[in-house]
């Protein structure tokens, strides 16, 4: 017999009528909106304790939550009248009417968490206000109370909550080891810890202390209890203000990522939550500066009035929804891109020792000196005296070592010596080139290695980007070639030529059609060292061929492609003033710490680091 005639031989369901659940089947549903795991019991707890003034709570856990779990604080408590409305479903005293929901200022006031906890567990409470010398008790199995008296108690509230899932075994099969339920709890109240500040953090693993937070003076603070001091030490502030939305927090510099996202944190009013807009503000903040796969640190926090968001959206509340939730995309992105250290990298600038002079010191303060603020002011390109090489260092400094007149491809040979024509005033040059593809110089209480190829990557995609984001006005300078040179194009290149011509015309390509699939480039971007005849441009088109995204969308494709093929190469020797420009020009952008994939642009060693390795410390 086939598999139809088997279906059809089949008996036919009888309808079913529709009836409406008893009360506890209602609770126990209810309670799956609201309670995955133990962890949304701990937010649940620790929510209602932040919104009772608690400053300080002792969180308990036995297997992870799985067996026992308990909140302690020191919040206003509960009365004893109140205390079992507490475990109703939608009783709150957050909200009066409909018309607070807009406007809710507290974490929790739907009115179902405690009741759905208790629904699928055993439950005790014991609780006291500050004006009773008593407090009550009540406890309370499946939903149903068996037990209430007094007890006595300091004010505040204590919650315990054991045997979860006891009466609904389908759901205890999907919880996870203790140790995972455990590391959900952690990752749980590290958010809560890191947006409340002022409060005592106290959790208890399996009579093992898993956290103790006194309050903190910051964020930074908090932060380094939390996530370690090798993490706060690449963070950076940000902070913005704009149409009654404030925004601020930690992120993490371009040196400084990680492979999830694990440690970004976003908070709406202090409350921990998801958001996609908000997260792809993030991606798009970091889009130019870090490699694909990678992810920064960054600890948000958005002060918004109560009518622009909504809380509603999600049973648990960690998911919102923004009225304007475009404006608070930009606000999030720029503000991310203006506080980051990727335009400041003062410290990571070139220092330039003159004959005895010591490298300025920064003071105890933290702000610059008024040597140092001229310095930079005069830039990193200040003038100086080219001396020579020190006597048998030809082999280490390679091709840089020839003085700016002399031609580079007469480098030395290894091993050759060069003598200063004058002991007396011997110096090395404040630049040199390492393998033909690092330039090696000094900085305040350090040194840098600065990848010349990702470099000149930066400086050339900025260009572009500022010409074509400028218009006519801002065009980068057009270099017309001698002979204008003839391509051939195939179907894809021509297609891409013919999508980005007016872009390509902005960054410096004047190019004409001749005929055919052919095409005639009368001049070429004035900064490029080498197009290698055409070879460069038709790269850039076969890395744009058969694109169909709009030409808005493509645009930092075209930008990172052109920055890619122009620059300059790892193995290209370079020489002194090269050298000297291509540094200053780094350091002219806006985001000198990183070419537009992501990779670094330079690596930074401290006095530390060296004498470390030397023994002297």
């Amino acid at each position: 017999m086939g598999n139809t005639e088997r279906m059809a031989s089949s008996p036919e369901r009888a309808p079913q009528r529709i009836r409406v659940l008893d009360n506890a089947t209602i609770d126990r549903i209810a309670a799956g909106e609201v309670i995955e795991r133990p962890a949304s019991i701990i937010k649940e707890l620790v929510e209602n304790a932040l919104d009772a003034g608690a400053r300080k709570l002792t969180i308990s856990l036995t297997d992870g939550g799985l067996t026992a779990l308990s909140v302690e604080d020191d919040g206003h408590g509960i009365s004893e009248h109140d205390l079992p409305l507490a475990f109703e479903r939608h009783a709150t005293s957050k909200i009066a009417s409909a018309a607070d929901i807009l406007q809710v200022g507290s974490f929790g006031f739907r009115g179902e968490a405690l009741a759905s906890i208790a629904s699928v567990s055993r439950v005790k409470c014991v609780s006291r206000i500050a004006d009773l010398d008593l407090g009550s008790m009540i406890e309370i199995e499946g939903g149903e109370i068996i037990r209430r008296e007094p007890a006595p108690r300091n004010h505040g509230t204590t919650v315990t909550v054991s045997d979860l899932f006891y009466n609904t075994p389908a759901r205890r099969k999907y919880m996870k080891t203790p140790q995972a339920e455990k590391r959900a709890v952690m990752k749980l109240l590290t958010q809560l810890a890191l947006a409340h500040q002022d409060v005592r953090w106290l959790v208890k693993t399996d009579r093992d202390v898993a956290l103790d937070l006194r309050p903190a003076t910051s964020l930074t603070d908090r932060a380094r209890d939390l996530l370690g001091g090798s993490v706060v030490d690449h963070l950076a502030r940000f902070e913005t203000e704009k149409g009654g939305f404030s925004l601020g927090g930690l992120a993490s510099r371009p040196t400084w990522t990680r492979g999830n996202r694990e440690q970004q944190y976003i908070f709406i009013n202090r409350r921990p939550v998801e958001n996609r807009a908000l997260s792809q503000a993030i991606v798009q903040a970091y889009r130019e500066v870090i490699p694909a796969g990678r992810h920064p640190v960054v600890i948000a926090f958005l002060q918004v009035p109560g009518g622009e968001v909504d809380v509603n959206v999600h049973p648990a509340k960690t998911e919102v929804r923004l009225l304007l939730e475009r404006e608070i995309f930009g606000l999030l992105k720029n503000s991310l891109q203006e506080g980051l250290s990727l335009r400041a990298a003062e410290d990571l600038r070139p220092w330039i020792q003159e004959s005895g002079q010591e490298p300025p010191a920064l003071p105890a303060d933290g702000s610059e000196p008024d040597d140092l603020r001229a310095y930079f002011q005069r830039g990193a390109s200040a003038g100086y005296e080219y001396k020579g090489v020190p006597q048998g260092q030809g082999e280490l400094f390679g091709a840089a070592a020839l003085r700016p007149s002399e031609d580079a491809s007469s480098a030395p040979l290894p091993g050759q010596e060069f003598a200063a024509t004058d002991d007396s005033t011997l110096h090395s040059a404040p630049f040199w080139q390492l393998h033909r593809t690092y330039i090696v110089t000094q900085i305040r209480g350090g040194l840098v290695l600065i990848d010349q190829h990702n470099s000149h990557e930066r400086i050339l995609y900025n260009e572009a980007k500022e010409a074509l984001d400028g218009g006519k006005q801002l065009r980068v300078p057009t270099q017309q070639l001698l002979f204008p040179a003839h391509l051939e194009l195939t179907p894809g290149q021509v297609q891409a030529w013919q999508a980005h011509d007016e872009q390509l015309e902005l960054m410096g390509f004047t190019i004409e059609a001749f005929g055919g699939q052919s095409v005639l480039v009368q001049g070429i971007p004035a900064s490029l060292k080498n197009w290698n005849e055409g070879r460069l441009l038709l790269d850039i088109l076969d890395d744009l061929a058969w694109d169909d995204r709009p030409s808005q969308e493509n645009q930092v494709d075209l930008l990172a492609s052109y920055a890619c093929h122009s620059a300059v190469r790892a193995g290209e020797p370079l020489t002194l003033p090269e050298m000297q420009n291509l540094v200053d020009r780094l350091f002219a952008t806006d985001t000198p710490l990183s070419c537009p994939h992501g990779r670094p642009t330079l690596i930074q060693f401290s006095l530390a680091e060296l004498e470390k390795k030397f023994g002297r410390s």
